[in-house]
């Protein structure tokens, strides 16, 4: 579960840095800041969803520690 919310979070921290980066560039395309706000929406997303993957394998392992105690 960590593994593949840190795969999920590098790709959408790569998608959303590289689209980031491309709105300095494409002035034309970006006169309302599209580009910017969608870039940086995905790095957003992206370390929401690190975190709760974090979090929901923190909360796993936690309870196969616990569960093995009480056998």
């Amino acid at each position: 579960m960590t593994n593949m919310c840190k795969w999920m979070a590098s790709v959408g921290l790569t998608v959303g840095t590289a689209l980031f980066l491309l709105s300095f560039i494409a002035n034309a395309y970006n006169k309302d800041f599209f580009l910017t706000i969608v870039s940086l929406g995905i790095i957003g997303a992206s370390m929401v969803m690190f975190g709760f993957g974090l979090f929901i394998g923190l909360l796993m392992e936690t309870y196969r520690r616990d569960s093995t105690k009480h056998v």
